[in-house]
């Protein structure tokens, strides 16, 4: 069982590295592997705006 703290709903938090190196937390369903929780993160941090 993974160590990560369980949500409610069968989700998790999961610790990402964003492409520009940044760490951040998000949260996916629970049993997600960890590169794909990676490639979720970087899809979001793609649709960022740029300042």
């Amino acid at each position: 069982m993974s160590d990560m703290p369980m949500g409610s709903l069968g989700t998790e938090m999961r610790e990402v590295t964003f492409p520009d190196q940044s760490c951040g937390i998000i949260l996916v369903q629970a049993g997600t592997p960890q590169d794909e929780a990676d490639e979720m993160a970087a899809r979001v941090w793609a649709e960022l705006p740029k300042g």
